[in-house]
């Protein structure tokens, strides 16, 4: 079952922690985004999981398994297009948020969380995160947690930055990080900000 925690709705997402595995059904497909294919996993009603699928498909698949090791992963190209259309045409003042059921250690959901007050547009360094979060000496950590993030575009992982102002990595590569924060500077999308609870 998920638990709660509250976060500000600004972003259009509320996070949703699951206190254990989850071992029922978890529904997920590939689906063509505006940064490239995706693989989109669901829970019911929640979103579990959003990747980018460059290589193959079964790569793409057996990290989504190797993140819910006791779900039944039932493969659902026709629910992920429809996440699609929700995910990633979200205008800045929608009003219903997207629910996320993720799995983490506490510091890992702070981190998190904290990627959720950072506006559409915004960008932050790992050591400006590092100390948002209470860790000022931790910003190695905060990257590590950063790059663990299990549902990119929402939970916004590309707006975290070099100190040098360099754009610095990004798992699913520079240049769609690079085409992330162009899209948002200019947009006017809600690619993320944040609601937890």
């Amino acid at each position: 079952m998920p638990g709660t925690s509250a976060t500000p709705r600004s972003s259009g997402v509320r996070l949703l922690t699951l206190r254990e595995d989850h071992t029922g059904p978890l529904r997920a497909g590939f689906a063509s985004g505006p940064f490239g294919r995706c693989l989109i996993g669901a829970i019911g009603p929640d979103l579990c999981h959003l990747s980018f699928a460059d290589g193959s498909v079964r790569t793409a698949w057996k990290e989504l398994s190797a993140a819910w090791p006791r779900a039944r992963i039932l493969r659902d190209d026709r629910s992920a297009e429809l996440w699609r259309k929700r995910l990633f045409g979200r205008k800045k003042g929608a009003t219903a948020p997207v629910r996320c059921q993720v799995r983490g250690t506490a510091f890992q959901l702070r981190v998190w969380r904290e990627l959720l007050r950072i506006p559409s547009g915004g960008r932050v360094t790992y050591g400006e995160l590092a100390a948002r979060v209470g860790h000022p000496k931790a910003a190695r950590a905060v990257g590590s947690a950063v790059g663990d993030n299990p549902i990119a575009w929402l939970i916004p992982c590309h707006r975290v930055v070099r100190g040098s102002g360099g754009l610095g990595g990004y798992h699913w590569g520079v240049g769609r990080k690079r085409a992330m924060l162009a899209h948002e500077s200019v947009s006017g999308c809600l690619g993320t900000s944040a609601s937890h609870s």
